[in-house]
């Protein structure tokens, strides 16, 4: 039985894109597990798809490997805060906010008064109620921090906002059809490339809450663990292919 020739550099070179994939893969579990506490935040996954590549020589083919990465947007959990300006989305949609870019999306709703009374995210970004900004009673705030029982304010479930009563405004809770075309900016942000918002209908507000992330660090830790162990598979399957190498080459110099 002949025994099974394994081509150096297809070795070194397949070595080398899983450790580049395992890179990605590292970037992704690292910054999920450093958002675990972050208000809204959605989880990154990566998806791959194989393909097969030109020939090197006469013989060989390798399989590819492309990576996507894509946002989950699976519900977190929902937790109490008393804060009344803390508002959690139940269901589907997205808080419409103003940036100096333009209109952003997000699913944080920890927001806070500005010195000019506006309902604002913690970067100071305006959210929008029927595409404007919103601006509560004066007498509410002072520097920022709100000086009247919490009561005065309402948040509904539907969205609109009331100060003792009386309808203040509306917040745009909005949605796609194509979730897969908003892509993160920062900030707890998406930016809609090619999508067109709609107004959202499955939805509940709860003031007082805020949605937590939907990462699950255990789970990311286990990912740390088998990108780790992988990590030392790829090196030593790239030390076996120099080492071949190095024999090829010597080998060749004696003939």
């Amino acid at each position: 039985m002949k025994a099974l020739k394994v081509n150096p550099q297809l070795a070194w070179l397949e070595g080398l894109e899983a450790g580049r994939l395992l890179e990605r893969r590292l970037a992704v579990t690292t910054n999920n597990l450093a958002n675990v506490d972050t208000p809204g935040f959605k989880r990154e996954a990566l998806s791959f798809r194989e393909y097969l590549l030109p020939k090197i020589g006469p013989r060989y083919r390798r399989i590819f490997k492309e990576t996507h990465e894509y946002t989950v947007f699976d519900q977190g959990e929902v937790e109490p805060t008393g804060n009344p300006l803390d508002v959690a989305i139940v269901g589907e949609g997205f808080f419409k906010v103003l940036t100096p870019e333009g209109v952003a999306y997000t699913r944080a709703g920890n927001f806070t008064l500005d010195r000019e009374r506006r309902l604002v995210t913690p970067q100071g970004y305006p959210v929008l109620a029927g595409g404007a900004p919103v601006i509560l009673d004066p007498g509410l705030a002072r520097g920022g921090l709100i000086t009247l029982p919490e009561e005065r304010i309402q948040i509904h479930s539907d969205g609109i906002i009331s100060v003792d009563g009386t309808t203040v405004a509306r917040l745009d809770i909005v949605t796609f059809d194509d979730l897969g075309k908003l892509k993160k900016i920062g900030h707890n942000l998406f930016r809609a490339e090619g999508a067109q918002e709609r107004p959202a209908e499955d939805f509940q507000l709860r003031q007082g809450y805020l949605e937590k992330s939907n990462v699950n660090p255990l789970t990311e830790v286990v990912h740390l663990i088998e990108i780790h162990r992988e990590f030392e598979a790829v090196q030593k399957a790239i030390r076996s292919a120099d080492e071949a190498t190095g024999r090829l080459l010597e080998t060749a110099s004696r003939t």
